[in-house]
């Protein structure tokens, strides 16, 4: 089985910014849209970084080994819900069950967090993938949750960092774009996609335009494959 098809679903200002705290609306109005609309686009689970769920789930400091090791998988029982997965390579997030909202966690770390850690999410029925020694191995990671689970759509919801880096990697297959009637204008601010090294722009085709509730406006392209 191949990797899962990827669309990247984001909430944006109209100059790409991703620093919501900053926008007039609030994070329940912000994130009744971007719901509501994650809920059209077909898939069987959603992709986030760890810094993204800073706030809804335990952390803890990492633990690391000074070496990293070839590690197995260790996958729990799915029992049919969706899957969230958090790509989290130092061990920070140490969620108390093996749920967020209903879906069944999954855990991509990197061949440097210590077993103990490993063992700490096992116990609470947290499925572990690897993702190479160093956290690098997007791609593998992906292909073997989509052959463990049976499953073939996800979506990427972010943050910039964790866009970029799939974006770099070719991993991206569609966007979902939601464009507030926002601009942020501060320089420095994170972008919705934050790509490291240099890289050439990847273009776009324009599937689908909606003007949404509030003068949102939706916008879903595929990747321009040559």
């Amino acid at each position: 089985m191949p990797r899962p098809h990827i669309t990247c679903h984001m909430i944006t200002t109209i100059d790409g910014r991703l620093h919501t705290e900053r926008w007039p609306q609030s994070q329940t109005e912000l994130l009744a849209v971007y719901d509501r609309v994650a809920a059209r686009i077909e898939t069987q689970g959603w992709i986030v970084g760890r810094v993204s769920l800073e706030g809804w789930l335990p952390h803890s400091e990492p633990m690391l080994d000074p070496v990293p090791s070839s590690r197995t998988d260790l996958f729990a029982n799915r029992a049919g819900r969706r899957i969230g997965i958090i790509f989290d390579r130092s061990g920070r997030v140490l969620p108390d069950t093996d749920e967020l909202e209903g879906d069944h966690l999954v855990l991509v770390l990197s061949g440097r967090v210590s077993q103990a850690h490993v063992d700490r999410l096992v116990a609470r029925g947290i499925s572990v993938v690897f993702s190479g020694p160093e956290g690098d191995d997007i791609e593998g990671a992906l292909v073997r949750i989509a052959q463990t689970f049976g499953i073939d759509r996800l979506l990427l919801e972010g943050g910039g960092t964790l866009n970029g880096a799939f974006l770099a990697k070719g991993l991206i297959d569609a966007t979902s774009t939601l464009v507030l009637p926002v601009i942020d204008g501060a320089a420095g601010t994170p972008a919705i996609y934050e790509r490291q090294g240099e890289m050439p722009a990847s273009a776009l085709v324009l599937t689908h335009v909606e003007t949404l509730e509030g003068g949102v406006v939706w916008l879903r392209h595929t990747l321009h494959t040559s």
